[in-house]
Formats: structure tokens, sequence, C-alpha cells
């Protein structure tokens, strides 16, 4: 009986260690289940087996993971050795949340942590606080495309010392960042402050939200590991900054560009040579946005017309982005021309409105231009055919001395003649050559310069004025060049 009793204890016992052990196999905790907003938490997984598969985490309240760490301990205890793997994360939360049950694989079998909940509380910021961070903004009412100024500004009190420091600026979907300005650096009221300014503009119109800005700063402190030891380290904690909220609307009459401008065109001369390019250089300057506005190319009858691609040259300027935007053109006439205004449409945001204005139009005078003739369309002129009386004659014809001699004569002429027919022809293809024959290539472009009409000679003619006024290495089909020529002359 007291064997039997004695038995049954060690089953007892047997089983209380087993069902210690199969709990004690996985294990969950953090370093700290409330916190403030911006401060970080490590989480922990401990696994006991000889086989863990690492888990996969990816984020944690909805949060990225910041960091990870896994280290490996054996311990043996009476000569029974125990194997733990240590997976740590360290996450950011933002508002309260529960961490779901992670799922471990141990000696094969699948394993899950427990839930754990964590508190978030916001932070109250005060004229004590160690770190501020804010942002403010020029406008709280836009239209799409106009320009507006995001201030970033960061306070770090006198004797709050930081180790080391990531600024992140807040997500900008739907807002274009223009630019950005050099950040300026000052003293006041007890704090070092930074001050960083970005140009944004609204793509679409709409409510829209500036989420926070963030920045993480790094300090020394003391940590105890899992075993019990203390180590210096660095504890890094977020601070964010406030949100903007901002009204987007749109611009009418379908515009695209908006802001303040002044439009002006420049030419190089006011008379030239035919064929001679003329350089126009257009400019628009003032406030706005300007990446939306598009490039000239006006196209002028007879006139080669060659356009560089706009380029902007914008800053900030005392809190305002300012700049110019240029175009410059080229225009190879052949005759005396106008150029026509060149014309923008905007949305006026000093008069509240849509506004257009153009420069004045430009008159250049072509010396020694190529005379303009009427074209008058092409007539075939043939030969009159005569009917010439035939005169039968009963009589038969009798062959006399005279009339022999007469024969012979012209038998004479009609062999010389015949004889002078291969060298007239090539003679006309000589001369045909020659007159398909061209100094320079310039002489071929002034004249397709007047038949731009023809597809094949306004390709030609394009392809010319890449060579000799864009300075590209353009291969030129010379029996093309010369076909057209001939076609023209």
């Amino acid at each position: 009986m007291g064997t039997t009793m004695i038995n049954l204890g060690k089953i007892i016992l047997t089983c209380l260690l087993m069902t210690h052990v199969l709990h004690a196999k996985l294990n969950i905790y953090v370093d700290a289940d409330k916190v403030t907003i911006g401060e970080q938490v490590r989480l922990s997984i401990v696994a006991e087996g000889n086989e863990v598969i690492p888990p996969k985490v990816t984020a944690l309240c909805g949060e990225e993971i910041v960091s990870t760490s896994t280290s490996t301990s054996v311990q043996g205890i009476n000569g029974v050795f125990t194997k733990k793997q240590i997976f740590e994360y360290t996450f950011v939360p933002t508002k309260s949340c529960t961490v779901e049950p992670i799922s471990v694989t141990v000696d094969g079998q699948q394993e899950m942590t427990k839930p754990l909940e964590i508190t978030v509380s916001p932070v109250k910021v005060t004229k004590n606080s160690r770190f501020i961070l804010q942002l403010q903004t020029d406008k709280h009412r836009v239209y799409v495309g106009e320009p507006f100024t995001l201030s970033v500004i960061f306070k770090q009190k006198h004797g709050a010392n930081a180790v080391d420091s990531k600024f992140t600026l807040p997500s900008m979907k739907n807002f274009w960042v223009k630019e950005e300005s050099e950040g300026r650096k000052f003293e006041e009221d007890g704090y070092t402050v930074q001050h960083l300014s970005y140009i944004l503009a609204e793509q679409k119109s709409g409510y829209h939200t500036i989420k926070p800005a963030r920045i993480e700063i790094a300090a020394r402190t003391q940590r105890q590991d899992t075993w019990g030891q203390w180590f210096a380290t660095l504890k890094w904690r977020t601070y964010f900054s406030n949100e903007l909220e901002m009204e987007v609307l749109p611009l009418p009459d379908n515009l695209s560009v908006v802001g303040t401008f002044q439009i002006d065109a420049e030419v190089d001369r006011s008379e030239v040579n035919a064929s001679e390019p003329v350089n126009v250089t257009v400019s628009i300057k003032g406030s706005g946005n300007f990446e939306d506005i598009k490039g000239f190319k006006p196209k002028i009858s007879g006139v080669g017309v060659f356009a560089e691609e706009p380029s902007t040259k914008a800053a900030i300027e005392q809190g305002k982005y300012r700049g110019v935007w240029r175009q410059k053109i080229a225009f190879v006439p052949t005759h005396d021309i106008t150029i026509p205004p060149f014309t923008l449409h905007y949305f006026d945001l000093e008069s509240n409105r849509s506004k257009t204005i153009q420069t004045r139009p430009i008159s250049i005078h072509v010396k020694n231009a190529a005379s303009v003739t009427e074209t008058k369309p092409l007539q075939i002129q043939r030969p009159a055919v005569t009917e010439t009386a035939v005169t039968h004659n009963e009589t038969p014809s009798n062959c006399s001395g005279g009339s022999f001699g007469w024969g012979l004569g012209m038998g004479l002429v009609l062999g010389v003649l015949l004889g002078l027919l291969p060298w007239r022809t090539w003679r006309r293809r000589y001369r045909a050559q020659e007159s398909v024959r061209f100094k320079d290539e310039r002489d071929v472009l002034k004249v397709l310069l007047n038949h731009l009409d023809d597809a094949d000679a306004a390709d030609m003619a394009a392809q010319l004025e890449a060579k000799f006024y864009e300075g590209k290495a353009v291969s030129i089909d010379s029996k093309r060049l010369k076909a057209l020529y001939k076609k023209y002359m």
C-alpha cells in the first residue's frame, strides 16, 4: 500500500512538472505596458527548446519595427541543460493597442503567445518641455497648385542633452515638395531653435491633413539584460509635432497655372539676312507654380522654328516661392515676318480672378529676302497636228537625175542627224545633273523653307535646322536632298 502511494505521488509530481514545462516553453513580456506617445516599447519573446523557428514579425500595434535583436543561452542545472532563444522587437506605439498573439514553432510544435495590452498617453507640451516639435504654415486655404510654406520648428531646452537625433518629415501624400530652404539656428527663451522651411503645392482639391512630423532623440541610460546584468546603452524616444488641416480649392476655367506673374520677350536683333536665325527669350517672373507652365512653339508659315525646353530658377525669398521661368526660341525666316505675342492664361492671386498677360508682337526685317512669286498651275502645251493633203497622181513617176541628187542630199543630212542623237541625249543628262548642284546645304534649306506645306520638304528642313542651329549630328540623305532641290528649283 505504501509503495502504491509513493508511485502515485511520483506520477502526480511528474505531471505537474510536465505541465510547468509545457507552459514555460514560450513566454512574452514588454519592458513597459504604460507609456506616453513617442516612447519606445521593447517586446521580448522567450522560447525554450532545442529547435526554434524565429517568428515573422513585421509590425506591432500597426507600427513599423524600429529595431530587432536575437540572442541564445544554454543553462545547465544538475546535469539538465535547457536552451533558450530570445527575440526582441522595439517599436513606438502612437495609440493604445493590443499586441495580438504571435505564433512560434518550438521543437516542431506551433505555440502561441498571450495577448498584451499597451496603454499610450498623450504628451503635454509645456513651456518647460525638454524638446518641442511644431508644424506651422502661412496658409490653411489654397488653390490646387498654389505654393505655400510649411515650417518645421524644433526646440531643445538648454541643458537637455541629446546624443543623437533622427528627423522624419511627415507623409506628403498628394502634396508636391518644391523647395527646401537652408535651416536657421538661433537662441530664444531658453531654447536652441532650429527652423526649416518647405514649399509645398497640393495636387488635388478637397480637405487634406498634413500628418505629424517626428524626431527621435537618443539619450544615455542604463539597462538590465535578461540575465540581470547592467550595461550602458542609448535610449531612443520619439517626439511628434502637431498636424495641420488644409482646404484646397479647385482652379476655375480649367486653368492649371496659379500665382502672380509678369511676362516679357527679348529679341537679339530685328534685322537679319535671309535664313539667318533670330533668337527670342521669353521670361515669366513672379511667384507661383512655374513647373506647370508649358513651353511655347509658335507656327509661322515659311519659317523654321526651334524651341528649347523651358528652365526654371526659383527659391524661397522672404518666406515666398519666387523665381524666373525662361525659354529660348530660334526663328529662321526667309522673308519679313511678325512674331505673334506670347500669351499666358493663369489664375491671379492678387485680383483673385482669371487673368491673361502677353508680350508685344515682334517685327523682323529680312534683307535680300527671296521674292515671293505667284505659283501658276502647270500647263502642258502640245504641238498642233495639221493635216496634209495628199494628191494622188495617176501618172507614173519618172526618176530623173535631178530627183536622184536631191534624194542623195537628204540621205546625207538624215545620217548626220541620226549620228548626233546619242550626243544630244548625253548632253541633256549632263545638264540635268549640273542643274541639281548647289554650293551649300544652307542653299537647299532656304529653298525648302518656302515649301513647308510639303511633308518631305518640311522633314528635310527640320533635319537641316537641327544640323545647323542645334549642333546635332544629323545624317543627311544626299540623294533625297538633291531630289528635293531639283523639285523646287
